[in-house]
């Protein structure tokens, strides 16, 4: 068509935009359907005890709406109830901590905390020389609760225990030159950590913080305790100790309370041995790395039979050695044959006198036996 001298031209437009429009917008009436249809969803939820339906009455083939029957919540059991609840004395037959592995003879001269200074270490060596001995025993914290050391353990500081020496370079000098060394650790026993945090300690019929001759106890069942017993003992094997010698790792002679109720109901044994592997559990891992060894002093009188909680057989089943203090060597070597373990090796008699083919603690001040 030409209009006024132009060409125009129209295009003929098909029936596909129609349909476009028509299923656009049966799309959105579809899309508006299922969200009222979701949002009315919760007026049709049903929920029952143990379940949830959905029910919608238009859906009824009966037409009759839909009811739920209440249902009774349960009731209290009416009945008297009995329980208790027994602590049973645990089973040690199968403990098998000890680790003997790459052990020697432990040969040393016994050092007593009050002779932990510079001068009374250079003694100490003199004196084990003259004895054929290259090690020592270096009592590193005492019944007080005082150690020979400048521990970093913040309970050390806190509890006013560090000493106001610290022989750690002595230490160093010593392993430098070949020598032995281990650390006898007071845990029973503390007089510092009882005073300090008392609710660490055990007490006695008055409740009281227990004491006796040895100074004030603490409670074998406390984590605190313990904790405060393994972080020391790292210390002392980053320091280069070779082997630790637990003390006091026993039950004081005497009916005290706890601070824990379970201990209450389980003997002097449990008492003893449930300290000694929650110790040696969570110290296994720095002796494997340094290959250092673990040892406990044992009473003699525990050998016959006393009540401190300390038993032999137990003992070589969590320790690597026991050291006893004795003036009767030959007495109470048999207990160990008779265990069958290498005597040589695994006891240490804490005596005035060294002899040598076997282990053995030479202390000036151990017991003399009665002539």
């Amino acid at each position: 068509m030409i209009v006024r001298g132009h060409r125009v031209y129209r295009g003929h437009r098909g029936g596909h935009s129609h349909l476009s429009a028509v299923l656009l917008t049966v799309f959105f009436l579809v899309l508006l359907a299922l969200l009222t249809a979701f949002s009315m969803l919760p007026e049709y939820l049903v929920y029952h005890r143990d379940s949830v339906e959905m029910v919608v009455p238009m859906l009824e083939e009966n037409g009759q709406p839909y009811t739920v029957e209440s249902v009774a919540p349960p009731q209290p059991y009416a009945g008297a109830v009995l329980s208790s609840v027994q602590v049973t004395e645990p089973d040690y037959r199968d403990v098998d901590m000890a680790n003997i592995r790459g052990i020697n003879y432990l040969r040393c001269y016994y050092v007593a905390g009050s002779k932990m200074t510079e001068t009374g270490l250079d003694n100490a060596v003199k004196d084990a020389q003259r004895n054929n001995l290259q090690g020592l025993i270096l009592q590193m914290k005492d019944e007080k609760g005082t150690l020979n050391w400048v521990s970093e353990v913040a309970m050390a500081s806190s509890n006013a225990a560090n000493s106001q020496w610290d022989p750690s370079a002595y230490i160093a000098e010593l392993k430098a030159d070949g020598w032995f060394l281990a650390a006898d650790v007071s845990c029973g026993v503390d007089t510092l950590l009882a005073e300090k945090n008392p609710q660490t300690a055990l007490r006695d019929a008055t409740g009281a913080v227990y004491e006796d001759g040895s100074g004030k106890w603490v409670d074998p069942w406390n984590r605190t305790v313990r904790t405060y017993i393994v972080e020391l003992c790292q210390d002392l094997l980053r320091m280069g100790f070779d082997e630790i010698i637990l003390s006091h790792v026993e039950h004081p002679n005497a009916t005290v309370s706890y601070t824990r109720d379970v201990a209450a109901d389980l003997s002097r044994t449990a008492c003893v041995m449930n300290f000694s592997m929650a110790v040696r559990q969570a110290l296994d891992a720095s002796l494997t790395a340094s290959g250092a060894h673990l040892d406990v002093r044992m009473s003699r009188d525990a050998l016959f039979g006393g009540d401190n909680g300390q038993s032999l057989e137990n003992f070589l089943k969590v320790f690597d050695r026991v050291v006893i203090s004795t003036a009767y060597y030959g007495d109470d070597v048999k207990y160990f044959i008779d265990s069958g373990v290498d005597s040589t090796l695994r006891f240490v008699p804490q005596m005035t006198w060294a002899f040598g083919g076997a282990s053995v603690a030479l202390d000036p001040a151990a017991p003399v036996a009665e002539k």
